[in-house]
């Protein structure tokens, strides 16, 4: 019994043994798995970090570039564009109102001149309150509503006509540049006020510049490399050709066939 009794705690003693020499190791798993990212580890994980952020930012830096090239390029056409519209509405109003005038050989309702471009219609009709004489400069008017100076006056019947600028405005007349060359009976007159447009281009600030009547001119399109115009009086057709700085070898055209001229043409 006292034999039995010794094996069993000596059996005993060798499980309590291996048990704490099994707990012993679990703790050393359990610490080494708590242990965490070595030096290395970190820094190859920083350093991928830091590549990915200089490829992200040289890609963004790359494509906002990218995008204001376009942009810039889109608004440089827009620009242009916009320009040779304004000029081709500017040629449609050729002529416009002054059939007349334009068959009597009076005026043309789109000519060259030094290099500008000159587009005539009418801006509105004026009648006469008496018969005008030659030498005569003051003209009495109803209303001087819309006249200023520098402004051109078309005076014409059927039989003649011609244009003067307007020097001077008061309440009730207008003075003349210079005085009529040839009566006109007042029933059998008529006067028209001009609108005078000129296009030309300023070469020295590379700016196509538009002017309306006697007022300064305004810049139509600036950073321009070139800009001329042609107008066939045969086909009746006015062609418009400009080129910028920004991209010289693109030209832009367009062509323009003006109604009015031709309708007085036909007559």
């Amino acid at each position: 019994e006292i034999a039995y009794t010794s094996h069993v705690a000596s059996k005993t003693m060798r499980q309590d043994m291996f048990n704490m020499q099994g707990g012993q190791g679990e703790q050393k798993r359990m610490k080494k798995s708590k242990k965490g990212f070595s030096l290395i580890e970190s820094l190859l994980c920083m350093s991928l970090f830091l590549f990915i952020t200089i490829a992200s930012l040289e890609f963004f830096s790359s494509t906002r570039t990218h995008f204001f090239k376009l942009k810039t390029a889109e608004e440089t056409n827009a620009a242009a564009f916009s320009a040779l519209d304004k000029m081709r509405i500017d040629c449609l109003d050729g002529g416009l109102g002054l059939i007349i005038p334009i068959e009597q050989g009076i005026l043309e309702g789109i000519n060259e001149k030094n290099s500008d471009l000159i587009i005539l219609s009418r801006e509105m009709e004026i009648l006469p309150l008496n018969d005008l004489v030659a030498g005569q400069t003051r003209i009495q008017l109803e209303s001087t509503k819309n006249m200023k100076k520098g402004k051109q006056l078309v005076f014409f019947d059927s039989n003649k006509g011609e244009i003067h600028s307007i020097s001077s405005v008061d309440q009730h007349s207008i003075v003349l540049s210079s005085p009529l060359n040839s009566p006109f009976l007042k029933e059998k007159t008529s006067i028209l006020l001009l609108r005078k447009i000129t296009l030309f281009f300023d070469n020295e600030n590379q700016i196509i510049r538009r002017k309306v009547n006697a007022s300064p001119s305004q810049p139509l399109l600036e950073e321009v490399a070139s800009f001329n115009f042609e107008y066939d009086k045969n086909s009746n057709l006015v062609t418009l050709r400009l080129s910028l700085e920004t991209k010289k070898e693109k030209e832009y055209e367009i062509t323009v066939f003006p109604k009015n001229t031709a309708m007085a043409a036909l007559h």
